[in-house]
């Protein structure tokens, strides 16, 4: 059996992508939820009964920290032209591309995640421009002082509710000014 990378199915790729997406984010434990944004690049590999897909994706963050493990599509982007008409300065989201690699048996029709390689970069500023409302995009950086907020911040939580659990700070992902 001859076997060659041939482009991937116009009519499944989206599809595929959206599975492929999926995939990556539960396996990932920390950031936020990538959300597809376009399908740059789908080549496959028929391998006997099975099939691997090379995918090359444009993503950008959502506002979903990994950890929900809720589905990219359920996710809400950054509405970043509402925050600067409230005159309020807009989050830092990134954007990129995720490389990634899923492998699925035609026996069990359930694509596996083989690998993935995601580069992501702040989206520039100029970017976040719009005609009457330009958009000031400042990256802060997670200080010791803002982990200590955040954890008064859930100590005072834990000790004004009636829970059965208390909750403790993992990791502090951003800061909004």
């Amino acid at each position: 059996n001859k076997t060659s990378i041939t482009p991937a199915d116009c009519n499944t790729v989206e599809t595929d992508a959206g599975v492929a997406l999926d995939l990556v984010n539960r396996h990932r434990r920390d950031g936020y939820v990538f959300g597809l944004i376009r399908v740059a690049d789908a080549q496959e590999l028929h391998i006997g009964n099975s099939s691997v897909l090379y995918l090359t994706l444009d993503v950008l963050e959502t506002e979903c920290s990994v950890l929900s493990r809720r589905h990219w599509e359920s996710c809400e982007y950054s509405d970043t032209y509402s925050m600067a008409s409230n005159g309020t300065q807009a989050e830092s989201y990134d954007f990129g591309q995720c490389k990634i690699i899923t492998y699925t048996s035609q026996l069990l029709k359930k694509p596996q995640l083989y690998g993935f390689n995601c580069t992501l970069s702040p989206v520039p500023p100029d970017l976040l421009e719009c005609k009457d409302c330009p958009v000031k995009v400042e990256v802060l950086e997670v200080t010791e002082q803002h982990k200590n907020t955040a954890a008064k911040a859930l100590e005072k939580f834990n000790s004004e509710g009636n829970h059965t659990n208390y909750f403790d700070v993992d990791k502090v992902e951003k800061m909004v000014s």
